[in-house]
């Protein structure tokens, strides 16, 4: 795609990443307002931390695409969060490619959060949006590679050469969640209080008088932490896998939770 350039956020146009997330039509819903504004405070704490942490592709000087990472510290990659085109008529004509290769080059350089190396892999949980180009798909075009055979969406790019991404799973049931819902939410997305709704609702359905509790990642830091690698929810001490976006299943999978035995804390 020609007559375009791919820029770093900063505090300049911070709003033009939040803002290219949002659907047109919902940016007077109050969901979504509370949602940019969480992510608004999350990207002010990110910039502060670690300096820039996404990059926005611009056409004509507007912005049609972005990717978005967070350096995992403790595992010393680099976890991208979202890579996203929201208009279809800039879809399939290499931003999102492009917006990648950049990404890429820059974490063979050292940085400063991994005491001046290069992160050891980037790493995604791919996801599907519906009416859009499958993110796994376009990863493993891109030569990210499977963590797991039998799970498509795991993927990880080495960037030291012959490194193998094998993730911490040491997810820690609490005593606390017995008989609960646990929704854990990333303000990294303004579409998190939005979401946060939809998984409520869909739980409500199946057990209307069931606790639960909403726990914001980058406030209650060690309230995820003790819970070691959590999931998107936790039902009575038992971890959701499936996306909520498969009603069904999802409920399914709840209804289940709620009847086992808790896991062992």
């Amino acid at each position: 795609m020609d007559g375009f350039e791919i820029r770093d956020v900063d505090v300049q146009n911070i709003d033009d990443l939040i803002n290219l997330c949002v659907p047109p039509d919902k940016r007077m819903d109050p969901l979504f307002i509370k949602g940019v504004e969480e992510k608004k405070r999350w990207a002010l704490v990110m910039l502060k931390k670690f300096g820039s942490f996404a990059k926005i592709a611009y056409m004509e000087n507007k912005p049609v695409g972005m990717i978005q990472f967070v350096p995992k510290i403790d595992e010393k990659v680099v976890e991208i969060t979202c890579i996203f085109v929201p208009d279809k008529n800039y879809q399939r004509r290499g931003v999102g490619k492009k917006l990648l290769k950049e990404l890429i080059d820059e974490m063979r350089e050292p940085k400063e959060w991994f005491k001046n190396e290069p992160p050891l892999a980037l790493v995604t949980h791919a996801f599907a949006v519906p009416g859009f180009y499958p993110q796994h798909e376009f990863f493993t075009r891109m030569g990210f590679k499977r963590v797991r055979e039998d799970n498509p969406f795991l993927l990880y790019y080495p960037i030291r050469e012959n490194y193998v991404y094998k993730p911490r799973e040491d997810y820690i049931p609490q005593r606390e969640d017995v008989g609960k819902v646990l929704i854990f939410y990333d303000a990294s997305c303004p579409f998190c209080i939005y979401f946060n709704e939809k998984i409520k609702n869909l739980i409500r359905e199946v057990d209307p008088d069931i606790p639960i509790r909403i726990v914001n990642m980058l406030i209650e830091e060690e309230e995820v932490k003790k819970r070691g690698k959590v999931p998107f929810c936790i039902v009575n001490t038992h971890p959701i896998k499936t996306s909520f976006f498969e009603k069904e299943k999802f409920q399914k999978e709840v209804k289940e939770a709620i009847k086992k035995p808790p896991l062992q804390t």
